[in-house]
Formats: structure tokens, sequence, C-alpha cells
């Protein structure tokens, strides 16, 4: 039985890890059994590779601004479980999410007996609690992000959405999406509703197709909205001007990292073409003062000043590019030392070997604690991946990271790789 709120977090992991498959059957009779709660309530969908809780972060944030009560569903989470379920950036309260889960074990217990494969897995039970928490709390708009893909994400049960945004498209969960960035393109593409609008980034030439024979009215990033006049201060602060379905001068973002200008453009491209359906206007005075405060945790996020101390959740290939990219132009005069952690699943040769080519970093492989199991990367198979290179290797990142503040000549370190890594670290060195 569940009695705490320890119980009720234990109970969720408790459930199958993964079971994606073509149906939406488990969800479905567990969310009929809650009384539909999905059904009232409206969302903006949001999929991709990489960026998809920035941006989910920032459209949030811009819709509260504009006096609304928001439902935000993201994965992972850094700190603490509840962030992956918040209104108006407050997390659900350890209580609340306790006396959900009680209502819902019971029916997850009929459900693991009569379904012939078996109950809810984790993410739907998840998706579920969520659900009726929102609807229990009649909130204008859900910010909702997806597990993995899209089209058999248990999120894209819901059957209406404001509009879908797609961020980023490249190769991460390819023994679930597929092997090409078309297959891939195709599964985020399931989220798109034809009659509503579709915002995208500039995807790769071999994703565009899936996502355009689907879309009725498609937004892309500096084809139909444009950043404009990009650069980056002494601080290392992003600004731009956005020039879409209105202009904006003068934007200055609180989050760091070369990519997040666009991030911040689709939320801005998005949240403009929703705002007359939820009722709202946002001035451009609002939207700028919003994005110049919005925050959000292990993305290119600053942690200490001395040296410049920067951890980022570089998980797969295609956030490293990204890492790659801001370091290399708007960091390209710092000596950096960047330490790495990653689990044992992901190409970690590619990665590797992209960070360690960059002539102003050193690179710093380190073991690290996961959870629930998962195999990490040795750090002394990784030095055998480059025999020729040098990085260094440390059995855990505690030890690595001593070494490296050791350094006189640190001008700044950079904590990457897995989200369990960065949350691990930022747990340690972050009062929360």
């Amino acid at each position: 039985m569940i009695e705490t709120y320890d119980d009720a977090i234990n109970y969720i992991h408790g459930r199958h890890k993964w079971k994606k498959t073509p149906s939406f059957v488990r969800i479905e009779q567990l969310l009929d059994a809650l009384g539909n709660p999905h059904l009232g309530l409206k969302y903006i969908h949001v999929t991709g590779t990489n960026g998809k809780g920035s941006t989910s972060k920032m459209m949030a944030e811009l819709l509260q601004t504009a006096g609304l009560q928001v439902g935000l569903f993201t994965s992972p989470f850094i700190m603490r479980f509840n962030e992956r379920i918040q209104i108006n950036g407050q997390p659900i309260p350890d209580e609340r999410l306790t006396a959900i889960m009680q209502r819902i074990q019971p029916i997850l217990e009929h459900l693991d007996v009569t379904l012939t494969d078996g109950g809810p897995t984790e993410f739907e039970t998840l998706s579920a609690a969520m659900f009726v928490y929102f609807a229990e709390e009649k909130v204008d708009v859900v910010v909702l992000e997806v597990g993995v893909g899209g089209t058999w994400d248990t999120t894209n049960i819901i059957q209406d959405k404001l509009a879908a945004v797609i961020t980023t498209i490249g190769y991460d969960h390819m023994a679930v999406l597929g092997n090409t960035l078309a297959e891939i393109a195709a599964q985020k593409a399931g989220i798109i509703h034809h009659n509503r609008p579709t915002i995208i980034d500039r995807l790769p030439a071999e994703a565009r197709p899936a996502i355009v024979a689907v879309s009725g009215e498609l937004l892309v990033l500096n084809e139909d909205f444009q950043i404009e006049d990009a650069h980056v201060t002494g601080s290392g602060l992003n600004t731009f001007s956005f020039n879409g379905l209105r202009e904006i001068q003068d934007i200055v973002l609180s989050l760091r990292g070369a990519y997040q200008q666009q991030n911040a453009a689709i939320a801005i491209e998005t949240v403009l073409r929703v705002q007359a359906d939820l009722g709202i206007t946002l001035a451009p005075a609002q939207i700028r003062d919003t994005l110049r405060a919005v925050k959000w945790m292990a993305r290119f996020e600053k942690i200490a000043a001395n040296p410049l101390t920067i951890i980022d959740g570089a998980h797969n290939q295609h956030g490293i590019d990204a890492l790659i990219t801001t370091l290399s132009t708007q960091y390209r005069d710092q000596h950096i030392e960047v330490i790495f952690g990653v689990l044992a699943d992901k190409n970690y040769a590619a990665m590797l070997a992209d960070l360690a080519a960059l002539p102003n970093v050193h690179l710093n492989v380190v073991g690290f604690q996961s959870p629930a199991a998962r195999e990490t990367l040795d750090p002394h198979a990784a030095k055998a991946l480059l025999p020729d290179t040098d990085i260094s290797t440390f059995d855990d990142w505690q030890t690595g990271y001593a070494a490296v503040r050791a350094l006189a000549t640190t001008d700044m370190l950079v904590f990457t790789g897995s989200l369990y890594f960065v949350s691990d670290v930022r747990q340690a060195l972050v009062q929360a």
C-alpha cells in the first residue's frame, strides 16, 4: 500500500520500465478508469531530439507571464522527481502526488492481471498522475513534452492540441525510433495535427519530408520566422531580435549556449500563434522581461564563477554537436577542462573524439553512479579508444573534479554527458 511520498515514488519507479508498443490500450484503460482527465485540457505538444525541455520551459514562462495557470510536463528531473510535473514553475507537492498515486494504485493492480500484455508502464503511470493533477487544478494550458518519439509516445493519447513543436531531429533512441533521420522524423511527426500549426527548427533535409507530408500550417525557423542581429555579450549572454508573427527587438536570454537562441525563437513564435486561442496578448516588453529571467537546470547552466563552471546535459551526439558549437565560438579563447560521463549505450566513441578534437579543450572522462543499475562508460575503455590523444581518466567524477580544480591553467570547466551524470554533479555542488 502507498502510505507515504517515498512509497509513491518507489511504486512509480517499480513499474515496467519500457514497453513501447504501437498501442494506447494500457494508458487508455488507465485514464478511462480515472475519468479521462486528459480530455478537458488544452495542450502545446513538444518533441525533438534535443532542446525540447528548454523550449518548453520558455513557453511555459511566457504563458504564465500572460496570467495563465500553466502546467508543464518534462523529463527527466535534475534535482527532485516532482520537477517533472509543475504548475507555474512549482513542482507538484509531495502530498498531492501521494494522494493521486493512492487513487491510481488499485486501478494499476487490476490492469496488471486483466491486460494480456501486463499493466501500465512507469511512464504511463507518471503521465496518468500528471493528467489527473492538471485536471484537478484546472490549468489553462499544458506544455506537454513527449517521452520518446511521438507517434506512440504515451503523451500522444491527447486528442487535440493548440500546436505541435519539433525542436531538433538527430540520432537517439534508434532501437525504438529507427536508424535513419527520415524514420526518426516520421515518429516525431506523429504528434502533428493537420489542422493545427506546426513550429519547427531548421531540420536536416532528410527529415523534412516526413514533417511536410502531415503538416497543414508549417512554420520553419529562419524561413517563416527569423533570428536577427544575434551576438553574445561580454558576460556570455545571448542577444538577438525576433521577426515572426511580430517583431521584438533586443532580446537577452538568461539561458546560455548558442542553441538557446533557436529554442527561444521557436518558443516565441509558438506562443504568438496560440495566444488568440487562449485569450491572451503578450507585449514585446513582457516577452523580453520573461526570457531574460528564465532558468532551466543543467542546460549550459553556470554554477560557479571562479573558474567559470558549467553543467550541460549533452547526452547524445546532437547535444554534443551543439555544445561544441558554443565552446568553439563563444569560448574559443578559453582553456576549457571538460569532465565527461556517459551511459554505455550511447555512441560515446564519436562524442569523445569530437570533444577531444577541440583545440581549446582538455578532456577528462569519469565514472559516476547511475540509477537503476544502468551501465556507464568505463573511463579506462575511453582512454583505449583514443590512445594517441591527451585525455585524463578518473574512476569517479569527484576525483576528476578535484584534480581539475587544482590546475592553474583552467579558465573554464564544463561537466557534460548523461543527464544522470550532470544531475549527480548538480546535487553535490549546488544548493537546491
